[in-house]
């Protein structure tokens, strides 16, 4: 969905559905389509098949909102890497889950979209010089209080451009740091969760809402 912000530019506004697994343990694979079964059928993991159910499900609900109409989780089919919606090939999809958390959300240009626990961890500074660009880990550890929050920002904005398709910048060496800033060379929204990470990226202008859905 595209809306109109100051000085006449487009901004991308993105609603990101997120729901909880455990709320969702009686999920059947009925109304998926037959790429999405085929790919269910190679899944051994019982968890992982949930959150594959759970995720198309969600997925559906979410080309309903932006839509305005029923759209179908049979009408979602398997990509080569990601799942597409096709009575809506102009929407594209992206989904995310970690640890008890999965969310997604379609719009008109391509966003990548990640969920990140945000579990304490022991040497937050040696897994951001072993993870992260060395700017990237110099900021994450210039403040010790908020080494944890930075780690996890910087780390799924990166997951995230990922996923829409910026990959050179996270992939060959690139800080998406400048001058002490998060500035990459594309647009990106995040917020915290009490538990969680949420961030997107794209290469327009964006922003977020997250939409909690306590069950399907």
């Amino acid at each position: 969905m595209l809306k109109s912000f100051a000085l006449g530019f487009l901004m991308l506004y993105a609603e990101v559905l997120l729901t909880r697994i455990t709320q969702n343990p009686y999920l059947s694979s009925d109304l998926l389509s037959a790429s999405s079964k085929a790919k269910l059928a190679a899944i051994q993991s019982p968890t992982r098949a949930q959150q594959f159910i759970l995720g198309r499900l969600l997925l559906a609900q979410a080309a309903s909102q932006f839509l305005g109409i029923e759209y179908m989780a049979g009408d979602i089919e398997e990509g080569e890497f990601f799942p597409y919606l096709s009575r809506a090939t102009h929407l594209h999809a992206s989904i995310s889950h970690s640890g008890d958390s999965l969310g997604v959300t379609v719009n008109p240009q391509r966003i990548g979209l990640d969920i990140e626990s945000c579990r304490p961890k022991a040497n937050i500074a040696k897994l951001a010089e072993f993870a992260l660009h060395q700017d990237e880990a110099s900021w994450v550890s210039a403040v010790p209080e908020e080494s944890q929050e930075r780690f996890y920002l910087l780390w799924t904005l990166r997951e995230a451009a990922f996923k829409a398709g910026i990959r050179e910048q996270v992939i060959r060496g690139n800080s998406l740091m400048i001058d002490g800033n998060i500035s990459p060379a594309w647009h990106w929204a995040s917020e915290r969760e009490p538990s969680q990470r949420v961030s997107i990226a794209c290469l327009a202008p964006c922003s977020m809402v997250l939409i909690h859905k306590s069950s399907l």
